[in-house]
């Protein structure tokens, strides 16, 4: 265990016993692959990740108890927008049909999202390379670059639920490109070495955008409060060193 999660555990433990009486729930899609949230098999609860380890600093900032709440893609807008939790983070407007209703913080991280397939494959540098081909996604999530070759059919989007199933997908040709972050390719990778030989991350970028947190509109916890506490964070260097370890 890294000298960071050490530090992140005393505080979870000191979050118990002081701010028992104050919780933040903090929304994490279980479509999210590792490095950004690690569920445990056999209880379905958050055990780690990135939106852990953010979380656990954010509440420590809010001075509150974090509450980590695991949800389906389907379920990630209406619970925000209800309040059923407080904020939701490796979030962007883009990706939400409700942003409007919502609130955003300040940038926290770049989620730059490549492309990656069989080695065979010829380089991709630009949107005409992909046409006729099938591109693997995760259900649920947009994909504004695509969004014409699907309705033109000059491309067909292959669906599944979790990057590991849509890697396999790829791994058995069921798929000829998939679209993925970098953070999880990368945690991909780690456990996947022997099989990542057959693979290759094209040129082209699908996509790089900031994500931040939404909060809930009737939060207790006010968009300007969590700003504040994400500046805190930049500010004393604990998010640089957090992304770092992930990276």
């Amino acid at each position: 265990m890294s000298r960071l999660h050490i530090v992140l555990l005393l505080l979870l433990l000191t979050f118990s016993r002081v701010y028992a009486a104050s919780v933040i729930r903090i929304g994490v899609a279980d479509t999210d692959s590792p490095p950004i949230v690690v569920i445990a098999e056999n209880s379905g609860q958050l055990v780690g990740g990135l939106s852990f380890d953010l979380g656990t600093l954010l509440a420590h900032e809010l001075g509150a108890r974090p509450q980590f709440v695991v949800l389906s893609r389907k379920r990630v807008e209406p619970w925000i927008e209800s309040g059923r939790v407080d904020i939701i983070c490796n979030a962007n407007p883009a990706w939400f049909g409700n942003a409007e209703h919502l609130g955003w913080s300040r940038e926290v991280y770049p989620l730059v999202e490549r492309l990656v397939s069989l080695r065979r494959l010829p380089d991709i540098h630009q949107l005409d390379d992909i046409v006729g081909r099938r591109i693997g996604t995760i259900h649920g999530y947009n994909y504004p670059l695509f969004d014409a070759l699907w309705e033109q059919g000059r491309a067909t989007r292959i669906e599944e639920p979790y990057i590991d199933l849509m890697m396999k997908a790829l791994g058995k040709g069921l798929s000829d490109v998939v679209a993925i972050p970098e953070l999880s390719y990368a945690a991909w990778l780690r456990n996947n070495a022997k099989i990542a030989q057959t693979f290759k991350v094209h040129p082209m970028i699908v996509s790089s955008l900031p994500t931040a947190c939404a909060v809930a509109p009737h939060s207790t916890f006010t968009l300007g409060q969590v700003n504040q506490a994400i500046d805190r964070l930049t500010r004393n260097g604990q998010l640089k060193t957090l992304l770092k370890s992930y990276q």
